[in-house]
């Protein structure tokens, strides 16, 4: 293997990820309104992106706002404002200091009046970042329930259905407490197609979904007696429903998509590109089961010598104790499956990460890995056999004894998974 390619495309996905950090998108978007005709600006947010998002608007408005909150990762540094307050929560499971802080937000929102201006930064992990439950549900509740719905496999659009019908911040309800003020409302999107009731389960955005739909998710995954009995009961009994379209509170509300999977690929081809190593964007909404996805790509891909750039977001179905991510677990079985049929491959290079920088739950925040044949010729070495590690969802501390993951620390945004295959075939 050409020994400067392994980190010519670390150097791709690295250099893409400061590529695509939301405070130069934030400006250009905040420059085209025209801020004089409000009485007060307020600005409220939450996501692995919101800490970028708040100093980047803070700096454009400084003093004009009169109040902010916003919440953001427990690992990541203290931001850049005055103006705006923060609260460090935890993700993908809820602490009480995102409660402290949502309910912040929600005060702010419902302070807002006609001739205001509510800004709304919202990015991905929001929803665990942002968790304010309804008074019938006790945050362990809710965090066991969403336990549950990791660890089922349960996708992004089912953990969040459940989530904004035990939330009073969620599905909506922060457009009806900032009504009728004005809201501007900048998304950076880690959801597949975008959408605004999904991502960061939809704080400002009309909700679709029901009490029956959350339901129908728990019987799907046979979790229902799973979770705890409060939330069976009040998703079975209540009638407080989010607020769907056409609810007076969404006449006032403008979102904008300011970056998405989309704008991760692109920007991982034109540094690609650049480098000329014949890059191929095969797809920008990629999904399901990682493990499985990974099998189908390489059989997919064998022979043919371009670098395959993928995002999206993939699942996990956890059946072991181990520790990893979907990132993590899609190289692991990628090179599973290279195993199992050597000759057919001459070389590669395979990288999967997380935009944000955090890959599943690990002992150490890690955004994915890298793997080539050395890493195979290393697990011989080491005697690790790869099928043992994938049956216990334990590709972190596979891809760790072969030096293989990716730690970046918390990126400051979230734009889903960015994935990069390339095969290197013998010249005959």
């Amino acid at each position: 293997m050409n020994k400067d390619l392994r980190a010519q495309i670390l150097d791709i996905a690295l250099n893409t990820l400061q590529n695509i950090l939301p405070d130069r998108l934030i400006k250009k978007e905040l420059m085209k309104v025209n801020f004089k005709k409000y009485n007060n600006i307020f600005v409220v947010g939450a996501g692995k992106g919101a800490s970028k998002m708040a100093e980047a608007t803070e700096k454009l408005l400084t003093d004009r706002i009169k109040a902010g909150h916003i919440n953001i990762p427990e690992e990541e540094k203290t931001p850049a404002i005055k103006h705006i307050k923060f609260s460090h929560s935890s993700h993908p499971l809820p602490n009480n200091n995102g409660v402290k802080g949502a309910k912040k937000i929600l005060q702010i929102a419902n302070n807002a009046k006609k001739g205001d201006l509510v800004i709304g930064l919202i990015s991905g992990g929001g929803s665990a970042l942002m968790p304010l439950p309804v008074d019938h549900i006790t945050l362990k509740e809710k965090v066991k329930t969403t336990h549950e719905l990791l660890k089922c496999g349960a996708n992004i659009h089912e953990i969040n259905t459940i989530r904004k019908h035990l939330s009073q911040v969620k599905g909506g309800f922060l457009a009806k407490a900032a009504y009728p003020a004005d809201v501007l409302v900048l998304v950076i999107s880690d959801v597949l197609g975008d959408y605004l009731s999904v991502i960061a389960s939809g704080p400002f955005a009309p909700d679709n979904s029901t009490f029956k739909h959350a339901l129908a998710i728990l019987r799907k995954y046979k979790i229902l007696n799973k979770v705890p009995v409060s939330v069976k009961k009040y998703l079975s009994e209540s009638k407080i429903e989010t607020p769907k379209k056409g609810n007076v509170c969404f006449k006032k509300v403008k979102h904008i998509i300011l970056a998405n999977h989309e704008t991760a690929a692109k920007e991982a081809y034109k540094i690609a590109k650049a480098k000329k190593m014949n890059p191929k964007i095969l797809d920008t909404q990629f999904e399901g089961e990682c493990r499985k996805k990974a099998v189908e790509l390489i059989k997919k891909l064998k022979g043919k010598n371009n670098l395959f750039i993928l995002s999206g977001e993939t699942t996990v179905k956890i059946k072991g104790t181990g520790k990893g991510g979907r990132n993590q677990e899609f190289v692991l079985a990628a090179i599973n499956e290279i195993s199992k049929n050597p000759s057919k491959y001459y070389d590669f290079v395979i990288l999967s990460i997380g935009t944000d920088g955090v890959d599943g739950m690990c002992p150490v925040k890690t955004a994915g890995a890298i793997a080539t044949k050395k890493t195979l010729i290393k697990a011989k070495k080491l005697k690790l056999n790869i099928q043992e590690y994938l049956n216990n969802n334990d590709s972190y501390h596979f891809l760790k004894k072969t030096g293989d993951l990716i730690i970046t620390g918390p990126t400051g945004t979230n734009l889903g998974d960015l994935t990069i295959i390339n095969f290197y075939l013998p010249v005959f």
